[in-house]
């Protein structure tokens, strides 16, 4: 019986011994080097698990333009060479990745020859993502380049990296933007009804119109904010050669106050107050030089709206 015994836990010493000496896979088995790995950190905020497929660097608020810095670093034990990376966009499922071609985002680099590995002296890389919504205060032009719904870009980064037994991997990981852009936008409103409804007033030439209201030289005239931002305006006709005059905030989606008329005519100021303008496609309507003065000359700081 106790030789029995004694054969039975020599053989559990045994198969005890040649499972500890087996290993499973490289991360039970500590001398098992790993392929090159991306890893992010956005400066002084470590953003996600680095094996993360995706990783967010947060939402920002545009401007006029951003610029997002992070540090590229390679968690692996062998180099990544040929990267490249690429501003672009995910459809909704994450199927497709698109890239955007304008010259709106842009990565610096955008390209790298090779990342070395945590064990060597060079051991990450500073990136720099430029996000640009549109023209800076005092720019006549209006070019658009990200519009007011414009939610953000996905930062692409690939490149090609080895396994312990010199297999060629693609290796890539990609970096979610999420943005909120600033827009100033407005409508010249007309009522037929005292305010009760409201129509879009129409531009022609050197100012928007209205029809007249039942033959009459009058009319119900309002600024609507159609921005994701406050605007301000003035009454030019009382406020334009009058400093003391206050500005008036219109928030979004509100309208102003009733516009004052001399001569079947309304003089407005509207200050974006250093937002992006957009004129919706109408390339009469630009800011004043030096300013964020809306109007329709680029001396001019006031347009006017007539009536038919």
């Amino acid at each position: 019986m106790k030789k029995m015994t004694f054969v039975f836990l020599m053989v559990l010493l045994v198969f005890g011994i040649l499972i500890m000496g087996c290993p499973t896979d490289g991360q039970n088995n500590p001398s098992r080097k790993i392929p090159g790995k991306f890893s992010v950190t956005k400066l002084s905020d470590t953003m996600g698990d680095s094996s993360a497929r995706g990783v967010s660097l947060g939402t920002y608020t545009i401007t006029n333009s951003e610029s997002i810095f992070f540090i590229l670093r390679n968690v692996g034990d062998f180099p990544i060479t040929d990267i490249t990376l690429t501003p672009g966009k995910l459809n909704k499922n994450g199927s497709i990745f698109e890239p955007i071609t304008g010259n709106g985002i842009t990565a610096n680099p955008s390209a790298i020859t090779v990342l070395e590995t945590s064990g060597n002296t060079v051991v990450e890389s500073v990136i720099k993502v430029n996000i640009n919504h549109g023209d800076i205060i005092g720019l006549i032009a209006q070019q658009y380049i990200q519009k007011a719904d414009f939610a953000g870009t996905t930062l692409r980064i690939t490149g090609k990296t080895t396994d312990e037994n010199g297999a060629v991997l693609d290796v890539s990981i990609d970096l979610d933007i999420e943005t909120l852009i600033k827009v100033a936008s407005f409508d010249v409103m007309y009522s037929l009804d005292n305010g009760v409804t409201f129509e879009k007033a129409e531009y022609v030439v050197n100012g928007f119109y209205y029809p007249l209201l039942d033959g009459q030289n009058t009319g119900y005239i309002v600024i609507k904010n159609t921005g994701n931002v406050n605007i301000r305006y003035k009454d030019s006709y009382t406020g334009l050669f009058n400093n003391s005059v206050p500005w008036i905030i219109i928030q979004p989606n509100e309208y102003s106050q009733r516009l004052y008329s001399i001569d079947s005519r309304y003089f407005i100021q509207i200050d974006t107050m250093g937002i992006v303008f957009n004129n919706q496609g109408n390339d009469d309507l630009t800011l004043k030089v030096g300013t964020s003065l809306v109007s329709y000359h680029p001396s001019a700081d006031w347009f006017a709206i007539f009536n038919y």
